[in-house]
């Protein structure tokens, strides 16, 4: 059901398979907006960017303009007369509208999530493309900015395939759960928005990221979940507590030392979610761990 949701991915480039930089192998995965060595486990990109010359022509005016032309939601605003406030010694260049004001107080707050949270750049872009479409539906009050972006950033994470889960999202933008929380559930009223459930792989990737893990421990937690998907697990009940799991488990076996309160704080659930799925996953995948 959840791969249904996914937007398949050709993991060839000019017609020839993708090889990993580092193993040299062939065996490169999509998952989500990343591509991943399943021998080794390096997460390799978040973007696939085209870098075929373009073949069009331009005159000499219209390459100046496209060269500060916007190219997505995070610059795409409109141009807008300035107005100098303050005096002589001290002056201050703003926008007029607050409309405008509020869209750059957000791609300002959004960039410093996205850099702790290491989004890629079409999360990022669809964030700033739901807030100007809840901008065009209804006023934005200031104060209510903060709580709106993380809110986006939680809806965004998930529909671009990279899911971040609340806890991280409210400790990192400093804004409190139930205030992302009510402006999460106005953003879906007011947008009609659907939600995909996320993946426990998704989570295994920037969980292990944040954790420092090697791409081999990664890999190998990617592997666990696809088996205990085979023998019957429920991941979409608790993707965040499974991935957790699935990475203390990893770490174990392939001897990274992470303990279970480190991997817990990382995704955002407690060490008894933690502790609880790793006994079910290790007893239905009958894993000897050692130590």
């Amino acid at each position: 059901m959840e791969d249904d949701n996914e937007e398949e991915k050709d993991n060839t480039y000019y017609g020839k398979p993708l090889k990993c930089p580092y193993c040299g192998s062939e065996e490169i995965e999509p998952i989500g907006d990343t591509y991943v060595c399943m021998r080794c486990g390096s997460v390799l990109e978040e973007e696939i960017i085209d870098l075929r010359p373009e073949r069009r022509e331009f005159s000499p005016e219209n390459s100046l303009m496209r060269r500060f032309l916007p190219t997505s939601p995070l610059t795409n605003i409109q141009p807008v007369k300035l107005y100098i406030q303050g005096d002589k010694s001290i002056t201050r260049v703003m926008p007029k509208d607050a409309r405008t004001r509020n869209t750059l107080y957000a791609m300002s707050i959004l960039n410093e999530i996205a850099s702790r949270l290491h989004l890629p750049r079409t999360t990022k872009d669809t964030v700033m493309e739901y807030f100007r479409r809840l901008s065009m539906k209804r006023a934005i009050r200031r104060e209510r900015v903060p709580a709106i972006v993380a809110a986006l950033v939680y809806l965004a994470s998930r529909i671009t395939g990279v899911p971040r889960h609340l806890d991280r999202i409210a400790k990192v933008s400093g804004v409190k759960k139930k205030d992302i929380s009510k402006a999460y559930k106005m953003i879906r009223s007011e947008l009609k928005l659907t939600v995909p459930i996320p993946d426990a792989e998704k989570f295994v990737i920037s969980f292990g990221r944040e954790l420092g893990l090697s791409g081999e421990t990664i890999s190998k937690a990617i592997e666990i979940i696809r088996e205990a998907k085979k023998k019957g697990v429920s991941i979409g009940r608790d993707p965040a507590g499974i991935a957790a799991a699935a990475l203390y488990i990893a770490c174990r076996l392939m001897g990274e030392k992470k303990t279970q309160k480190k991997v817990a704080e990382i995704a955002g659930v407690t060490e008894v979610t933690v502790r609880n799925r790793y006994r079910e996953i290790i007893k239905l995948l009958n894993l000897d761990i050692s130590g």
